[in-house]
C-alpha cells in the first residue's frame, strides 16, 4: 500500500498526506473542500484479493447531507442514485465508495472528490430539487395518506374533454373531489378553465387545489383560480397538514 502512496503523493506534487485511522486505512489528506469551507472526507482501504484500492467516505457525505436534507421518499432516492450512476460511484450502507485498480489510483481521487462534491450540493439546491420533485411528492401524499377516499389519477370527469384532465378524483366521498396540483401559470389558467366548465356541466363535486407557491402567480391568475376553485392550499406543505382533515370534512 505505501508504495501507492507515494505514488499519489508525487503525483500531487506532495500537496497531500496521509493519516493512518486504522490498519490498513488512511485518510487523504488533500486540498479538496466543500461548499462551506469543511474538508472532503477521503479514505484509501488497502486492496483486497483482487488487488483494488477502495476509495471512501466512511458515510460522512450522507451524514453531512442529513443535517439539512434527507432522502427519505422513492422520488429523492431516485435522483441521488442517478447522481449516483453519472459520477461513477456506488453506495452501501450509507458509505459512497469506488473502487480502482492502484495504478490508476491518482484519476481515480480526483473523480471520487468531484462526486461527493456533487453528493453533497444536493442540500445546498434543496428548493430546486423540491421544486422539482413536487408533483412526484404530491402523488405520494395523495396515494399513501388519501388512499381510503379511493384516489384515481388523470380522472375525465367529462369523457369527451380530454383537455380537461383532473390530476386526482377521490371516488369514495358522497360526491366526487377533484385534486388539482398547480406549479407554474400555464397550470393555474388550466384549472381555472377545468373548473368553470364542470361547473357549467353542472357536475356534482368539490374542486381542491395544490400550489407549489400560490404567491409566485400573478395577480389577476390568483384572483381567477379563486373564484373557480372551492378551496386552495397555498403550498405543498399547507395541504400535508390540512389537506386531509378538509377532505374528511366534505367526503359525508
Amino acid at each position: 500500500m505505501k508504495e501507492y502512496l507515494d505514488l499519489l503523493r508525487r503525483q500531487f506534487n506532495d500537496r497531500v498526506r496521509f493519516s493512518e485511522k486504522r490498519p490498513g486505512v488512511y485518510q487523504l489528506i488533500a486540498p479538496f473542500y466543500h461548499e462551506d469551507g469543511d474538508m472532503i472526507e477521503i479514505y484509501l482501504d488497502n486492496p483486497e484479493g483482487d488487488g483494488k484500492i477502495k476509495i471512501s467516505d466512511h458515510g460522512m457525505t450522507l451524514m453531512r447531507l442529513s443535517y439539512e436534507y434527507e432522502i427519505d421518499t422513492p422520488n429523492k432516492r431516485r435522483i441521488f442514485d442517478k447522481m449516483l450512476c453519472e459520477n461513477q460511484v456506488r453506495e452501501e450502507s450509507g458509505r459512497i465508495f469506488i473502487e480502482t485498480q492502484p495504478a490508476a489510483l491518482y484519476p481515480a481521487v480526483l473523480q471520487f472528490a468531484q462526486a461527493v462534491g456533487k453528493i453533497a450540493n444536493m442540500r445546498l439546491f434543496k428548493r430546486e430539487v423540491i421544486s422539482s420533485l413536487f408533483y412526484e411528492m404530491l402523488d405520494e401524499f395523495v396515494m399513501e395518506s388519501l388512499v381510503r377516499f379511493g384516489p384515481k389519477p388523470d380522472a375525465l370527469p367529462i369523457p369527451e374533454r380530454d383537455d380537461l384532465e383532473v390530476d386526482y378524483e377521490l371516488q369514495k366521498v358522497a360526491k366526487p373531489i377533484y385534486i388539482f396540483g398547480v406549479r407554474d401559470v400555464a397550470k393555474a389558467r388550466l384549472t381555472t378553465i377545468s373548473c368553470l366548465e364542470f361547473q357549467k356541466a353542472r357536475i356534482p363535486h368539490k374542486s381542491i387545489v395544490v400550489h407549489e407557491d400560490f404567491e409566485s402567480l400573478a395577480r389577476k391568475d390568483r384572483k381567477r383560480i379563486t373564484s373557480a376553485a372551492d378551496k386552495q392550499f397555498v403550498d405543498l406543505e399547507d395541504f400535508r397538514t390540512h389537506g386531509e382533515e378538509f377532505v374528511e370534512r366534505n367526503a359525508a
